[in-house]
């Protein structure tokens, strides 16, 4: 297959790192809430995520004090408020959950909000945060998520059958879909 240089500075595009998700966070006064693309599972047992997250964002400044965060997976019937929660910013006094119609859910485990119309939500303890400037790389064990049966199986597998579509960001304004399972031939 030919293939044409890419900008090392646009490469990371072509490993989408995952689905996109809301992360939040709150300390019983404040929360936040923004989008990002930067996340990934790094050990099943004790479940644990990582994400890196810039530290100038509202929502940054509450995970590094509370030392909790939020993990609300969207699917694609809320593409345009995850848009406008990653295109704008906290810091101005603006509640992105009433400015894009979105549902605080209390968390079982910490006081984090989550995201009602989100089809699954995780609820983290950081664990860890590495410093890489003006990011920060956070890792984070899972204390309790939950996700809708129509999505989730039993089996702890992603269930396309009811129309679910997860959402990658591609760059800008546009997002790309995962709506159904492939399977390779067993050899």
């Amino acid at each position: 297959m030919r293939k044409e240089s890419v900008l090392p500075k646009m490469a990371y595009r072509l490993l989408n790192p995952g689905c996109v998700v809301l992360v939040s966070a709150g300390d019983g006064e404040r929360d936040g809430l923004f989008a990002l693309t930067w996340n990934m599972p790094v050990r099943k047992s004790p479940g644990t995520v990582a994400l890196l997250s810039g530290k100038r964002h509202y929502t940054y400044g509450i995970i590094e004090r509370t030392r909790e965060l939020g993990i609300s997976v969207p699917d694609a019937s809320i593409v345009d408020a995850v848009y406008g929660c990653g295109s704008t910013t906290g810091h101005r006094g603006v509640d992105k959950w009433e400015r894009f119609g979105l549902t605080r859910q209390q968390a079982e485990k910490t006081r984090v909000p989550l995201v009602e119309q989100a089809v699954a939500t995780l609820e983290c303890r950081v664990e860890q945060v590495v410093d890489m400037g003006p990011s920060a790389l956070i890792i984070a064990e899972i204390v309790a998520a939950r996700a809708a049966p129509e999505h989730f199986d039993a089996d702890g597998a992603w269930c396309f059958d009811h129309g679910l579509q997860l959402i990658h960001h591609l760059g800008g304004a546009a997002f790309g879909v995962t709506d159904r399972v492939v399977r390779a031939k067993a050899r």
